[in-house]
């Protein structure tokens, strides 16, 4: 794979693109949108330094170190981040990564998110030549359980108390999709 350009990926109604380091105020923003934290378990960047350094750990660096990818969602023919999806803990000798992602909320229920997991998922299986993703989902995200159950992600089981957030321990649930359930899915045939 070319790691010198990150790869713009498209869909029917969305454009795939680079986050980069010039995108620190939209990462302030999107990153203390309530529903977002909320959704993911983190606390949003203090200030614009903060998100400057959360954007290098999480997206820029996350590219540039072959660690994996992280691509802005917009909507066709805009220039609105309204999102992002994305693969990191890429492991390269075992073919397999974790994947994340996140959607503005007034952008929900219009299956968006689900447009842009598949066409992630389609380049992590066919160009990153992953074998296994995997998606772990805080127990309180019944949404986001559900995209990945409706995505074709398989529940693997709950890690018990595995996050604090604002001094509860909260489960979080995992699931998995393999290369051969992805192929079989979106050849038509059923997966047994």
């Amino acid at each position: 794979m070319d790691w010198h350009e990150f790869p713009a990926l498209h869909t029917e109604r969305l454009d795939l693109c680079a986050i980069t380091r010039d995108h620190a105020d939209w990462y302030l923003r999107h990153f203390s949108i309530p529903e977002i934290v909320v959704g993911q378990g983190f606390p949003p960047p203090k200030d614009l330094e903060a998100a400057r350094q959360e954007l290098e750990q999480y997206i820029a660096g996350l590219f540039e170190k072959g660690l994996g990818y992280r691509w802005g969602i917009r909507l066709k023919g805009t220039d609105d981040i309204i999102g992002s999806v994305g693969f990191h803990a890429w492991d390269k000798e075992h073919d397999k990564a974790k994947m994340g992602y996140d959607l503005r909320p007034e952008h929900w229920g219009k299956g968006l998110m689900r447009e842009a997991l598949e066409r992630t998922l389609r380049f992590g299986f066919e160009e990153m030549g992953l074998n296994r993703v995997e998606i772990s989902v805080l127990a309180t995200n019944p949404r986001s359980i559900a995209l990945a159950t409706r995505a074709g992600f398989l529940k693997e089981g709950v890690m018990r108390e595995f996050s604090k957030i604002d001094g509860a321990y909260v489960d979080e649930h995992v699931f998995s999709m393999l290369k051969r359930e992805w192929s079989d899915r979106t050849s038509g045939r059923t997966v047994v």
